[in-house]
């Protein structure tokens, strides 16, 4: 049976209902989850308590997510909305490894390659220029007999046997030191990508000196089979020679050569991309004109020991002088790599060559004492004659031709703006009147002048490239 209360006491009983449960849950003890157990007490985090934490938000990195935090950072740039610092520690701690990631000291020292695009590393200048130091060794390629001893008595007791011999270039030429300076200028890229340059190079310095010396037995004297009739040669005891050649080229040529291709996009591992030149061949092709100049001077000189020369001895000297000049055609072929280059470079020269040659010589012998037995007077046989004699002359000839070099080198790019660089090079000079091709002393030929002579250069070059 329900009973009847007035409603002020029934609202009296609620109220005290509710004060007692409240005082029951202050005393009961608080549940929290035990994954979240240990942000209790941390009253600034209080709203966080349910939020899940992440390891790119962590003040201490979670062991075994530092590659995770690396990445992050690497590919994804933090929005404003999620922005996290990752700590620097993270990534210092890698390996250096690319497939590990890099330390950040070392991503342009360990597995990263400088740039080296084909823009900024070649032909990327107005002007260049080259300076190579050259020494090369000439050829050795005519000799003339000079003279002999006559130390042995011939059957009949007057005439003598040669022995021994002395020739033009009894050694060889000792080494020249050379330059080879190069001034080009680019004229900018026709339709097909290729560079157009125009550049004028001087190719020579190089000079050749020789001097040598042939002596008698004693007791003995020797003699030469170029004069018969000319005196104070043949029956002297001392034979002296000097031979001197000089070779110098000035060339100006059109360049046209091929560039490199587009350049290779390398992303490195710290997702960087870069430019980098792939290695190529670069041919070119060369066209001009040359001027080549090669001098030379002989002198042959006899005398007796103890005897002045006002009373026996001899002089002959040849001079000769050749110019040549003429189309030049040539080519070049380089494999270019990255920072270092090597390769070919070949031309020709068909030439007019402009030859000369001035002769002089004079003897005397005014000794009454003759070498024993005492020779009959100048024969064939017997070539001794007394007396003085002088004699000057003057030839010139114009004849064909042809002036060639070869060069193999190799270089290495220090700088986008400096090369260094070697190679071994040849040079072939033809048609010219060599010194040793212009012997006349009996002046037995009334032009007495040859032009078919040659000469072949090869040697060492170094030097240095740069341009602006």
């Amino acid at each position: 049976m329900r009973s009847k209360l007035p409603p002020t006491v029934r609202a009296f009983a609620v109220l005290c209902c509710i004060l007692a449960a409240g005082r029951s849950a202050e005393g009961a003890e608080e549940i929290v989850p035990i994954q979240f157990a240990d942000r209790v007490g941390r009253e600034a985090e209080e709203a966080d308590v349910l939020a899940i934490p992440s390891v790119l938000a962590a003040e201490e990195p979670v062991p075994g997510t530092e590659r995770i935090i690396s990445d992050r950072a690497a590919s994804e740039p933090p929005s404003v909305e999620t922005e996290v610092e990752v700590p620097a520690e993270a990534i210092l701690a890698t390996s250096s490894r690319a497939a590990d990631a890099m330390r950040l000291d070392e991503l342009t020292l360990d597995e990263m390659p400088f740039e080296a695009s084909s823009g900024d590393w070649f032909s990327n200048g107005r002007w260049y220029g080259s300076a190579e130091m050259l020494w090369f060794d000439r050829s050795r390629n005519y000799r003339r007999l000079l003279g002999y001893d006559v130390t042995k008595p011939g059957p009949s007791g007057t005439n003598r046997l040669p022995v021994g011999s002395f020739t033009t270039t009894g050694i060889p030429f000792p080494l020249a030191p050379g330059a080879r300076i190069t001034l080009g200028e680019y004229l900018g890229r026709d339709y097909l990508d290729r560079d157009r340059s125009l550049e004028m190079t001087y190719y020579g310095g190089l000079s050749f000196y020789q001097q040598d010396q042939y002596n008698a037995i004693p007791g003995s004297f020797l003699v030469t089979p170029l004069t018969v009739k000319v005196p104070g040669f043949s029956g002297a005891q001392t034979f002296n020679t000097t031979h001197n050649s000089i070779y110098n080229s000035l060339e100006w040529n059109y360049k046209l050569h091929r560039r490199l291709g587009r350049d290779q996009l390398v992303m490195s591992p710290n997702g960087k991309w870069s430019r980098h030149a792939e290695r190529a061949w670069l041919p070119a092709f060369i066209i001009g004109t040359r001027v080549t100049n090669v001098n030379e001077s002989f002198t042959f000189a006899s005398r007796r020991n103890d005897v002045d020369a006002s009373q026996f001895g001899g002089n002959y000297a040849i001079n000769t002088q050749n110019w040549l000049w003429g189309m030049n055609f040539g080519g070049e072929l380089i494999s270019q790599n990255e920072f270092y280059f090597w390769g070919l470079r070949g031309r020709v020269t068909p030439s007019m060559s402009f030859t000369g040659n001035q002769q002089a010589v004079n003897g005397v012998d005014t000794l009454t004492t003759l070498p024993n037995p005492a020779p009959p007077p100048a024969t064939i046989d017997n070539p001794f004659a007394q007396g003085s004699f002088s004699r000057t002359s003057s030839y010139q000839q114009l004849v064909p031709g042809f002036v060639g070099d070869l060069s193999l080198f190799a270089g290495w790019n220090v700088t986008p703006n400096f090369i260094v660089k070697a190679g071994y090079d040849f040079l072939w000079v033809a048609g010219i009147a060599t010194a040793t091709r212009q012997f006349n002393l009996d002046n037995v030929r009334q032009n007495a002048h040859d032009g078919g002579g040659q000469i072949f250069y090869n040697g060492l070059s170094f030097g240095c490239e740069g341009s602006w």
